[in-house]
C-alpha cells in the first residue's frame, strides 16, 4: 500500500518551492523578457509594415495623379498644337487670298493699261487714215455718194482694226 510520508512531502514541498524561486530569479525573467521583446518586435513590424502600405498608396496615388496631369497637358498641347495648325493654315489662306487678289488687280491694271494702247494707238491710226483721206480728197472732189462711201470705208477699216463690232 502506499503511505505517505510526512518528511517526504514537506521536503519535496521544499524543493519544489526553493526550485521555483530560483527558477523565477534565473529564467523565468529571461523567458518573459524575451516574449516581450519578441512581442515588440512583431508589433514594430506590423507598424512598419502599415507605414509602409500607407507610403505605397501615397505614392501610388502621387503616380495616378502625376499621370493624369500628364494626360491633361498632353491633351492641351494637342489642342493648342491644333489651334496653331489652323492658324498657320488660315494665315497661309489669307495671304494666298492677299497675294491672288493682288495678281488679279495688277493683272486688271495691265489689262486696262494694253487696252489703253490699244485705243491710243486705234486713234493714231484712225487719225492717220483721216489725213490720208483728206489727202485723197484734196487730190480729188467728191461727190455727197463718194463722200458716204468714203466714211464708211474710214469706220471699216477702224472696226477691223480695233476687232470691235460696232
Amino acid at each position: 500500500m502506499l503511505q505517505l510520508h510526512t518528511g517526504l512531502v514537506a521536503w519535496t514541498i521544499i524543493i519544489f518551492v526553493l526550485l521555483l524561486v530560483i527558477l523565477r530569479k534565473v529564467a523565468w525573467k529571461p523567458i518573459v523578457d524575451g516574449l516581450e521583446e519578441r512581442t515588440q518586435k512583431i508589433k514594430d513590424s506590423l507598424e512598419k509594415a502599415e507605414a509602409a502600405q500607407k507610403a505605397a498608396e501615397n505614392a501610388r496615388a502621387e503616380y495616378e495623379a502625376m499621370m493624369a496631369k500628364a494626360n491633361k497637358e498632353a491633351q492641351e498641347l494637342i489642342a493648342r498644337s491644333r489651334k496653331d495648325a489652323e492658324t498657320a493654315r488660315d494665315k497661309i489662306v489669307a495671304e494666298a487670298q492677299t497675294s491672288s487678289d493682288q495678281i488679279l488687280q495688277r493683272t486688271k491694271r495691265e489689262i486696262d493699261l494694253a487696252r489703253q494702247k490699244a485705243l491710243e494707238e486705234i486713234k493714231q491710226t484712225a487719225a492717220e487714215m483721216s489725213i490720208s483721206i483728206a489727202g485723197r480728197l484734196i487730190g480729188k472732189s467728191l461727190a455727197a455718194k463718194d463722200h458716204q462711201d468714203l466714211i464708211r470705208q474710214a469706220l471699216s477699216d477702224m472696226q477691223s482694226l480695233s476687232g470691235e463690232p460696232n
